[in-house]
């Protein structure tokens, strides 16, 4: 599948309230300026129905998928940047989602630097991978033959584990440029507490959905 129809795809999968591949983030009831983060082609927010008059940005690593989000919306800002370090002054956003990338983050830093541009008092929702996503993929490397993918996937586990038990992580032995990791419920709880979120919230089905705010 090539980049566009993958980032067209998960546009209709958002827009599609009976597709069971959805999870799209509950809005709070006022905000002024909100950060997707990992925003792809801003599949989510264009998605939802966004405030009018809000600042809405969107930043992502990939330059093509901000470019074909650029001709998607004109109401999102796209920026090229990365999660682990956001080009944004402390307390500029009401709401911060990212769906599916902070897993591909060293997420101790990336929590440090959300909390940091959340505005006290806002609010995050995440989804991240539990489990038994990377177990899948073992299984399906596995049957493929695929050694290459079953030894990152070996590397997610024990990245998952790691964070678990100690809340540290270490970046792929096999990429220095990549850190991936599943979560667990407990783990990414006491992992954003640390980074200064309470009423932190984790859900598990499908996706791991986190939910927290940051003391105002």
């Amino acid at each position: 599948m090539s980049e566009l129809a993958y980032h067209m795809q998960e546009l209709e999968i958002a827009r599609t309230r009976e597709d069971p591949r959805r999870v799209m983030p509950d809005f709070p009831d006022h905000y002024e300026s909100m950060l997707d983060i990992g925003c792809g082609a801003g599949q989510t927010l264009i998605a939802s129905k966004l405030k009018p008059g809000a600042f809405i940005c969107g930043i992502d690593i990939d330059e093509e998928a901000l470019a074909l989000g650029r001709r998607l919306s004109r109401q999102i800002t796209f920026v090229r940047a990365s999660g682990e370090r956001l080009p944004f002054s402390d307390g500029s956003f009401d709401f911060i989602i990212s769906r599916v990338s902070l897993l591909l983050m060293h997420l101790p830093v990336a929590l440090r630097e959300v909390a940091r541009v959340l505005k006290p008092g806002g609010q995050v929702w995440f989804t991240l991978h539990p489990i038994s996503m990377p177990l899948r993929s073992i299984a399906r490397s596995i049957k493929a033959r695929n050694a290459k993918n079953l030894a990152h996937q070996l590397y997610v586990i024990a990245n998952g584990l790691l964070f678990h038990y100690t809340g540290r992580q270490f970046r792929s032995p096999f990429n220095r440029a990549r850190c991936e990791s599943f979560q667990t419920e407990s783990g990414i709880v006491r992992a954003m507490r640390a980074a200064g979120f309470h009423q932190v919230r984790a859900e598990r089905g499908r996706f791991l959905v986190v939910t927290a705010s940051k003391q105002g």
